[in-house]
């Protein structure tokens, strides 16, 4: 402990003060100023003097003859008969300088000070410790992150599984809207919606129909003479999914990881014992006496496997940073561009087959990343050879090591991330202190690719893999494409305030636009131009963005926020969702290609090209603008995720209120309404029809501390003018099918996390 100043000052004063007051031993004698009676007393004082110095030199000489000093419980030596009894000298008598009053006050004041001094001290000192506290934990974290370096934690187990089981039960009531007439387009049918009716749905009576026989045949669900009792327009559905997380903690500083689903959304008995059929079981043909359901098998009685493997990398920590590598989950922002679809809710995920690494300069953490997004053709190492073993780049089912046939047909990706990101933890301590917390990132992507092979994408199954090489470089196509991506992300946070917000740009060329290998050019923008033939190039340019609000009041118990999303249109026929690249888009058709409509013709400059075929087009649609959000980034419960499949071509605003009695009860009501950018876009096609509908939505949630969880919602659209029929579509019965109807759903969850 340091000194003092002021306790060094006062104590001197207090020294200098008492001085006065302390008292010598009393003299031996009379002072030699007293007057002398008489020579005999004279001599008598002259021998009590010379006894008192021997008296005074004894004490000394002893001093002298003792070795050492005396140990504790030593007796000490008893006084001889002929020595005087020491006797306590009286109790100094103070100086008039100080009264003892004067000195207590001193004394107080001399402890006042003291106090002071020791307070300030221990308070500098209590400062100081918690610095160095604070600075030791920042130093501890400054490897940690949230996603992107996550640091690998110590555990005293080798195998870890999280994850979830979960089990859907879902109503839908009209949700083709009501406009799917099953007579247009030569009986395959047509609506407004992306879903179909239930299969048999007939909803008309005796239009252009024939009973058949003698017309004493009863009509039944699906006959499409007439609509009976046993019609509706209700779908109900289950579906259940297992979806584990496990991790080989090999180190503290190693581990592999990976995500495996099991009954990937597999509906409830959807492989019973009859399936595949008679031919393949024919002790069981009839599904009413199926007594068991079968284990999924893909191309038997499944789209998939029981089992899907859908990502496995590792991840290493170095002094530097974090190294990851394999197929990976990726995610940024909000998600409208890259999400992983790890929400219990979610149905789908993107994954990337590539090599990470991540650091952290300044606070901020720097990942640059290496995909690769396509690789082409594949075959068999080690004596496959060119043309050998009758052109199979493998048997089926062959063991040995595959690789990429050709670089050039590969579509790279180089990916740099540059974020601020605070963990959870850190966060909620922040907003007690009354700090703003601000969070920020850049989410950036250039992709390249020189050659293509369309034939390689349009066989089906595993068709795609069994030729090589391929049968002729006419089989390529040279692309010559390059893409930028660019998706900016905030999230401020103060007091209960909550705004988090994404922004995505792409612009994109595409030299070459074939879609069909070898003599294929049907999708080749081509024009004629200055007295030639020219292959335009496709130019996309897209934007969206969404931003999310809340606040949070009553003890955090209620919640109210406003949330809105935009998604750039593109002002061709249909929405864009799922286009068919050989589709030629009309006028109110629900989906179109984007792009290749020949907006002028001039048979006067008529060309024939190579293929034999006849350009007389001036002017091409050559760009793509409608920008599509991640089918995983959910808005509502009926328009965007069912009716459309996500938002694009649209923008939407949605007010929110939520109330929980406890963190895992309460509810939550949205309200959101949506507006199409283009009215070309939409079904109704006319100027005006932009207005999408209004739909109200409700969750309750439940759940407990040890996993389980029960979830209710129910939502209601109204459905407004850009979902009608389109009044010159021709094959479509207006007076039934023409405007759209009110829809509905319930639906629970129920499920485990761990």
């Amino acid at each position: 402990m340091r000194a003092c100043p002021l306790l060094s000052a006062s104590l001197l004063v207090l020294l200098a003060s008492t001085a006065p007051a302390r008292a010598e031993d009393p003299p031996a004698a009379p002072p030699a100023t007293s007057p002398a009676k008489d020579d005999k007393g004279a001599d008598a004082k002259k021998g009590d003097k010379k006894k008192a110095d021997a008296k005074k030199e004894e004490p000394a000489k002893a001093d002298e003859a003792k070795p050492e000093e005396a140990k504790p419980g030593d007796v000490p030596p008893l006084p001889t008969a002929t020595e005087p009894i020491p006797t306590e000298p009286p109790p100094p008598t103070p100086e008039p300088g100080l009264s003892p009053e004067e000195i207590a006050k001193l004394k107080a004041q001399l402890k006042a000070e003291l106090e002071t001094e020791l307070k300030a001290q221990l308070q500098n000192e209590m400062d100081a410790a918690a610095r160095d506290a604070a600075q030791q934990k920042a130093a501890a974290q400054e490897w940690e992150e949230e996603k992107w370096v996550e640091e690998v934690k110590p555990t005293l187990n080798f195998l870890e599984i999280d994850g979830y089981f979960r089990t859907r039960f879902d109503l839908f009531s009209q949700l083709d809207l009501g406009t799917f007439d099953p007579n247009a387009a030569g009986g395959i049918g047509r609506g407004t919606s992306s879903v179909p009716p239930p299969t048999m749905y007939r909803p008309f009576d005796g239009k252009d129909c024939v009973q058949s026989g003698d017309g004493a045949t009863p009509n039944f669900p699906g006959d499409v003479c007439s609509t009976t009792k046993e019609d509706t327009q209700t779908l109900l559905t289950m579906n259940m999914r297992l979806r584990l997380d496990p991790t080989l903690n090999v180190s503290e500083d190693i581990r592999i990881r990976s995500t495996v689903d099991v009954f990937d959304n597999l509906v409830y008995g959807s492989t019973p014992e009859s399936l595949p059929g008679f031919a393949n079981n024919p002790t069981l043909p009839l599904p009413l006496f199926a007594a068991s359901q079968n284990a999924p098998q893909s191309g038997l009685n499944s789209l998939y496997d029981a089992m899907r493997i859908k990502r496995l990398w590792a991840e290493v920590m170095t002094p530097l940073g974090q190294l990851r590598f394999g197929r990976m989950p990726t995610h940024f922002g909000l998600g409208l561009l890259a999400n992983d679809g790890n929400k219990i809710d979610n149905d789908y995920g993107d994954n990337a087959d590539q090599i990470m690494f991540a650091t952290r300069i300044g606070g901020h953490y720097i990942v640059p990343t290496y995909s690769w997004s396509s690789s082409g053709p594949f075959g068999r190492a080690g004596g496959a050879g060119v043309g050998g073993d009758g052109g199979l780049s493998s048997y089926q089912g062959e063991a040995g090591q595959r690789f990429n046939l050709d670089p050039r047909d590969d579509v790279h990706s180089l990916i740099l991330v540059v974020a601020k990101k605070d963990k959870e933890e850190d966060i909620a301590e922040q907003l007690r202190a009354g700090s703003l917390v601000l969070n920020y990132g850049l989410f950036s992507v250039y992709r390249t690719q020189q050659y293509d092979i369309p034939s390689y994408y349009t066989k089906p199954g595993g068709q795609a893999v069994t030729s090589n090489p391929v049968t002729s470089p006419e089989e390529y196509v040279r692309r010559d494409a390059t893409a930028g991506i660019g998706s900016g992300w905030v999230r401020f946070q103060w007091d209960k305030l909550k705004v988090e917000a994404e922004l995505v740009g792409l612009l994109a060329e595409v030299k070459g636009t074939s879609t069909a290998s070898g003599s294929g050019y049907d999708a080749a923008l081509r024009v004629v131009e200055d007295g030639a033939i020219v292959n335009r190039s496709l130019w996309i340019a897209q934007l969206g963005g969404a931003v999310e609000s809340s606040y949070q009041l009553l003890n955090d118990q209620l919640t109210v926020g406003l949330d809105f999303g935009v998604a750039s249109g593109d002002d061709a026929w249909g929405w864009g969702m799922r286009s068919v690249i050989n589709q030629a888009p009309k006028p109110g058709d629900f989906d179109g290609k984007q792009y290749g409509e020949c907006l002028a013709r001039d048979p006067a400059v008529a060309l024939i090209d190579t293929d034999g075929s006849t350009v007389d087009c001036t002017q091409v649609d050559d760009n793509i603008t409608n920008f599509k959000f991640d089918p995983d980034y959910q808005v509502d419960l009926l328009l965007f995720r069912e009716v459309l499949g996500t938002v694009t071509d649209a923008i939407y605003v949605k007010p929110h209120v939520g109330y929980s009695l406890t963190e895992n009860l309460g509810a939550r009501l949205d309200l959101i309404y949506s507006h199409a950018m283009n009215a070309s876009s939409t079904t109704a096609v006319i100027e005006g029809s932009n207005p999408m509908g209004l739909e109200i939505d409700g969750t309750g949630y439940y759940g407990t501390e040890d996993g389980f969880y029960l979830m209710l919602q129910t939502g209601f659209l109204l459905p407004f003018t850009a979902f009608k029929h389109y009044t010159e579509v021709g094959d479509v019965d207006l007076t039934r099918f023409g405007d759209p109807k009110f829809a509905w759903t319930f639906q629970l969850w129920g499920g485990v996390q761990f």
